[in-house]
């Protein structure tokens, strides 16, 4: 029996929802989040704005009091919050309660949040709106964000490992996925449709990006204005290593196609490059059926694509003996601590 959903609209025609004022809508997704929702939702109430922003909130029919916090916060702020409520858990990795938040939105610019994250300015959609206002050129603008650890306190790091240019393209997103989801914001309605295979990937953001980059340059601001919160339930950050490089060579596998092969070069280099980190890891598991199964890979993508996969050999090796250097580094600044505490405990 196909599901329902129930949308509730705000009851007052004049408020700020008139969807020729509203200069932004928040998408936030949740399912599960009850320890979190409410300080996501916080978040973007305490944002501090000169234009009118509406919040809505898809919550995909969650077994916990995730629903009960959001209608609660949907009655205090109803000239605000429009709620997006199947009545039954739509699935498909959160990608279709999200494509429907993002079908609702109403505003010039999209931004997004996950139920599990927050926003930790409450300068960060003002400052995002108005770069946006002033690079006509870009069609998404990202900021850093600082990534925690539920199961680790006190640790916390920033989201990418390397500095983001202040201006990027569909060729740099399509490499890897520097932007966090919580930090977006785009203009709506870059592109017609979402592809049929959608909501059958776990990369929904990544490819949000990617369709979206294809209409202007990636732009960037060099503040900290997010939290990424990494925990056991995480949809993505949860799955052992080597099933997101899987599900990351799935997504490359339909966009390229469906790009037309447009940017085929690239594509198959980060593909290849996945299958090596694959055949590194089933390695050192010393699974040989598996390590088999990518050296038939390797061999097929060498044949058909020789100078692409010589490419990504050598960016497999280079990054290969970054890793290890830093991890060297790391090593040896532990055990400096390791002994210095030593020594201060032994006096």
């Amino acid at each position: 029996m196909k599901s329902s959903t129930k949308i509730f609209m705000p009851a007052n025609n004049d408020s700020q929802f008139d969807k020729n004022q509203i200069k932004v809508s928040v998408s936030l997704v949740t399912f599960n989040h009850e320890k979190f929702i409410a300080q996501a939702i916080e978040s973007i109430l305490l944002q501090e704005v000169d234009f009118y922003y509406e919040i809505i909130i898809g919550e995909d029919f969650s077994s916990d009091k995730t629903r009960e916090i959001v209608v609660d916060y949907q009655k205090q702020y109803p000239d605000k919050i429009r709620l997006i409520l199947p009545e039954e858990n739509l699935g498909c990795y959160g990608q279709k309660i999200f494509v429907q938040t993002l079908q609702a939105s109403r505003g010039e610019y999209i931004a997004i949040l996950d139920g599990d994250d927050y926003w930790n300015s409450p300068y960060k959609l003002q400052q995002q709106v108005d770069f946006l206002d002033n690079h006509p050129e870009c069609a998404i603008c990202f900021h850093d964000v600082t990534t925690i650890f539920e199961d680790k306190a006190g640790l916390s790091q920033r989201y990418n490992n390397f500095e983001p240019q202040r201006f990027s393209d569909v060729e740099n997103i399509l490499k890897s996925n520097f932007i966090p989801t919580c930090s977006t914001l785009y203009r709506r309605g870059l592109f017609a449709e979402f592809p049929e295979w959608y909501c059958d990937t776990v990369c929904g953001d990544w490819v949000l990006h990617v369709l979206n980059a294809r209409h202007g340059k990636i732009g960037y601001i060099n503040k900290s204005l997010g939290v990424y919160r990494v925990h056991s339930n995480g949809l993505f950050s949860s799955m052992r290593k080597i099933q997101q490089l899987k599900e990351a060579i799935k997504c490359y596998k339909l966009l390229n196609e469906y790009l037309n092969f447009e940017y085929n070069y690239i594509i198959q280099s980060e593909i290849i490059y996945r299958y090596l980190t694959c055949f590194a890891i089933y390695q050192q598991e010393r699974n040989l059926a598996k390590q088999k199964q990518y050296a038939n890979k390797l061999i097929r993508t060498l044949v058909s694509y020789p100078l692409i996969s010589f490419t990504a050999i050598f960016k497999f090796i280079k990054r290969s003996m970054i890793n290890k250097l830093s991890l060297h580094k790391w090593r040896i600044k532990k055990q400096k601590l390791k002994l210095l505490t030593h020594e201060y405990s032994s006096n």
